[in-house]
């Protein structure tokens, strides 16, 4: 049996390296994800976004202008009624409205004048024996036609009259009816006018009013949403920091090298045992 040293058996390398963050470091990390994971679970209450509502000028305006529609309609009848009549024809019979109530005294006065005359032109016939006669008969008839005459002239004269002022009081009427017409409907438009303006400047009112009150909803809002997201923010800042910091790592290495064999390492030292033994005994007498 051959004894001597004999190559090394050859073993398969494993090496294991951990590399991890410096204990206090990891332990804060390890404790921000503990964190984290508490506010990924919690439910949160959300608050409700408000809208601002009409104000009371707004709703002013609105009930002003509700009540206000058609109110400029009785201006608009008047002047429609008042312009429909100014352009009515002239009525020839209105004179009588006109005529001079004292014309039936004026006519009897002509009449008696006329009789009294008559009456002395028949005394005088009598007294000169012509009563009766071509004479009398023809005087009798002028006088006659002269009263006629007069009263006719009376009461031409009264219906002349009668018709010129009615004429003239008919054009004054249509006039002011036209007029009338004119202010009716430029009062129905100025009503409408003011009521928008008031309406409007209501609404404006309003509106500002509206939006002052929806930017302090808004604020708030955002106030409640910022107080509410306010520790994942915080664990966001934190995050970012541990993210940004240099790693202070330490590193565990655990490996295997090859080795001797120890049976041939148990035979190699037996050999040169061996052969140092020879060698001394070799030398001896």
């Amino acid at each position: 049996m051959c004894f001597g040293g004999g190559p090394s058996v050859p073993d398969t390398t494993t090496q294991t390296q951990y590399v991890r963050e410096a204990p206090e470091i990891e332990a804060r990390k390890l404790g921000l994800m503990d964190t984290a994971s508490q506010l990924a679970g919690t439910a949160l209450q959300l608050p409700t976004q408000q809208v601002a509502g009409f104000t009371p000028n707004q709703q002013q305006a609105f009930g002003a202008q509700q009540k206000g529609l058609g109110t400029y309609q009785n201006y608009i009848n008047s002047a429609a009624n008042m312009a429909g009549q100014s352009t009515q024809a002239y009525d020839p019979n209105s004179y009588k409205d006109y005529l001079n109530p004292y014309q039936s005294y004026v006519t009897q006065g002509i009449q008696d004048q006329i009789a009294q005359a008559q009456n002395q032109a028949n005394m005088q016939a009598a007294k000169t024996g012509s009563f009766g006669g071509s004479r009398q008969g023809i005087q009798s008839a002028e006088l006659q036609a002269q009263g006629a005459q007069a009263v006719g002239q009376s009461l031409a004269q009264g219906y002349g009259q009668a018709q010129q002022q009615s004429q003239q009081n008919f054009q004054n009427q249509q006039q002011r009816l036209q007029q009338g017409a004119q202010l009716a409907a430029g009062l129905g438009q100025q009503q409408q006018q003011q009521q928008t303006a008031d309406v409007t400047g209501l609404l404006q009112t309003g509106t500002l009013q509206q939006q002052n009150a929806q930017m302090q909803e808004d604020a708030k809002f955002k106030q409640q949403m910022s107080q509410l997201y306010e520790p994942y923010q915080r664990a966001g800042f934190v995050s970012d920091i541990f993210q940004g910091s240099p790693t202070s790592a330490s590193s565990i290495t655990m490996s295997t090298a090859p080795g001797t064999n120890p049976l041939a390492q148990a035979v190699g030292a037996g050999i040169t045992g061996l052969a140092a033994y020879q060698g001394f005994a070799n030398k001896k007498p």
